[in-house]
């Protein structure tokens, strides 16, 4: 087949630079967090111990990092945002072993040419410091100024020229929880450097330099969560691993937290994000991760960093040997602190009846009992136990589960009666109710029956502005991390329709002084904490947050599998049942009952 020039396709053509630079700027800036990464890692690179970061309107308006690095001359200034301009590599030998953050010099030309720049900085030593200016790639002004020594940058209307990019980008919140992440990402993995982050106005992070990773996972995520992570270390010079592995108490229902560097470059590999996961083995209840930092150290020769245009993603000369030496450390951390960790003691105590009923040893290891479960062998379940919390939200020692649930039946107007058709009814199972209505048997399940009551309660004072609240008779400090606070400080007119009574108290701290009144709350800092965990679940997803705090304060103060109820509390639980708008599924979708016509029992019984 021969191509034919048409008017529309005649020739070919160099694009303009301009054009050029734009094209390029898609690849390396997606959103303000981009911007964020990019000027983050030219501080580290220019070592940099303070770096503060500020953005407004979630980094659309403005977004300014300034740094206390090794600074720039006004040649360098002008040089460094040429695209492919970079004092990181010199020969083609350097790209195999490349040891910094960055290296392609494309992302101040990236930046630049979707933007109004400004880069003011000063080298050490330097009588002045010089500023330039920059509308769209083209230089506008320069000159000299007074500075600090290092460098501050300050990028303003960010895809101004180019709005179909700025279609792209999500809703202001989610675009700040971003930049959120970011930063604190690059705080975990450089604890030796001081980070600040102000978002419009407000200050969202102040941390300084810590002595170690431990004490940055301190400053960030707060106590609990570093006293619950256990340090590993494992490889050699070539190849090497180490970080904190979170207990499995600590896990989280998304991925968000299993923090993985190499070289501390902050990277994202499905593979070995497995390999963290599945080094939990069974002690992680199905849909919850791990909360965990891991470092891999590798001889640059041996890792290619230059395989995607944001640097994000890398590839191992030895793909395998770094899934299993993430696997191995975690494990043998994890299954090791099982005379320390409550949730490891429980799985451990139920492998021995386990143990003992298929005629295993005895001495079976915690590795055995792991690679059983590779092998699709029987393993502990735990399902029979439930956990205590004390009052700052962390596991304490497990118990069995009571023998009832304090379930008490409300309103009134509820009472059941022969016409409710529940007036006879049994449990099985510690988890069914059945009665039977007619020429049916109705089954319920006493977890999401007792959820979807409590959503409409809930959502109904919610949408009449009538919220229920319960003084604590102590209150308590809940210390959260900077996603999580960006999102509390955000939903405190939700939360207090709930019925919480929570305020702001002091640095990233919560104040929890009273709790949505009339329901199962076994431990008030755990509900708060899960409820704003689903909200940021819901979020992402583009869900109704009132909806969604609704259905997850009644979830998880709801009757639980496992929970044994009296005559009088299954009783109310079918009537008021019957009373609510839908009956039949809880908020999340799941079924709340099955009726079965006694036809049936009779044609298994061959009566009909």
């Amino acid at each position: 087949m021969t191509l034919t020039s048409t008017p529309d396709r005649a020739v070919i053509g160099r694009l303009p630079a301009h054009l050029i630079d734009q094209i390029a700027a898609g690849e390396v800036i997606e959103r303000p967090a981009s911007v964020v990464k990019e000027l983050i890692e030219n501080a580290l690179d220019a070592a940099a111990t303070r770096i503060d970061v500020a953005i407004d309107n979630a980094g659309s308006t403005q977004i300014r990092v300034v740094d206390n690095g090794a600074g720039m001359s006004r040649d360098d200034i002008a040089l460094a945002v040429e695209r492919h301009a970079t004092s990181k590599i010199r020969t083609a030998e350097d790209l195999t072993a490349i040891g910094t953050f960055g290296f392609r010099g494309e992302a101040l030309a990236a930046i630049a040419s979707v933007s109004h720049l400004e880069i003011v900085s000063r080298r050490d030593g330097g009588d002045a410091g010089y500023l330039m200016f920059w509308e769209g790639g083209t230089l506008i002004e320069q000159r000299e100024t007074g500075a600090p020594k290092g460098t501050a940058i300050t990028v303003r209307h960010l895809f101004y020229n180019t709005p179909a990019r700025r279609e792209y980008m999500r809703t202001p919140s989610t675009e700040t929880k971003r930049i959120i992440e970011t930063v604190t990402d690059f705080a975990c993995g450089a604890p030796e450097a001081g980070f600040a982050l102000a978002v419009d106005g407000r200050d969202v992070l102040q941390l300084s330099p810590a002595g170690d990773v431990r004490q940055r996972m301190v400053d960030v995520f707060g106590t609990a969560v570093a006293d619950g992570m256990i340090a590993f270390d494992a490889g050699d010079a070539e190849l090497g691993v180490s970080g904190l592995a979170g207990r499995p108490e600590l896990g989280r229902a998304t991925r968000d937290r299993i923090l993985l560097f190499v070289n501390g470059r902050r990277v994202w590999s499905q593979s070995l994000l497995h390999a963290a996961t599945n080094a939990y083995g069974e002690t992680l209840p199905h849909g919850r991760y791990p909360f965990a930092l891991i470092n891999v150290r590798v001889n640059p020769l041996k890792v290619d960093v230059n395989v995607h245009p944001t640097k994000r993603e890398v590839r191992f000369a030895r793909d395998r040997s770094v899934y299993d030496l993430i696997y191995y450390a975690i494990n043998r951390v994890i299954f090791s602190s099982a005379t320390t960790s409550p949730v490891m003691r429980l799985h451990t105590d139920a492998a021995s009846v386990v143990n003992e009923r298929l005629g295993l040893s005895a001495t079976m290891t915690a590795q055995d009992r792991v690679s059983a479960g590779e092998r699709g062998e029987a393993l502990p379940d735990s399902s029979v136990f439930s956990q205590k919390t004390d009052p700052n939200g962390t596991v304490a020692e497990p118990s069995p589960v009571p023998e009832r649930s304090h379930f008490v039946p409300e309103p009134a107007a509820y009472v059941p009666s022969d016409a409710d058709g529940v007036s006879n009814v049994w449990q099985f199972n510690d988890v069914y109710i059945a009665t039977v209505v007619g020429d049916e048997l109705w089954i319920i399940d006493q977890h999401t029956a007792h959820e979807r009551i409590q959503y409409e309660d809930i959502l109904r004072r919610m949408n009449e502005r009538q919220p229920q609240s319960q003084q604590l008779l102590f209150p308590e400090t809940v210390q959260l991390e900077p996603t999580a606070w960006n999102l509390f400080e955000e939903s405190l007119e939700l939360f207090g329709s709930l019925g919480f009574q929570v305020r702001p108290f002091g640095s990233r701290t919560a104040l929890l002084e009273g709790v949505p009144s009339g329901l199962r709350i076994k431990n008030p800092v755990t509900l708060f904490r899960r409820v704003l965990e689903d909200l940021e679940i819901a979020r992402k997803a583009g869900e109704d947050l009132t909806k969604a705090a609704a259905a997850s304060t009644a979830c998880r103060s709801s009757v639980m599998a496992g929970d044994r109820l009296k005559k009088e509390e299954m009783q109310a639980l079918f009537a008021r049942l019957i009373h609510t708008q839908n009956p039949f599924s809880c908020p999340h979708g799941r079924p709340t009952m099955v009726k079965i016509p006694i036809s049936d029992f009779d044609r298994k019984f061959c009566r009909k």
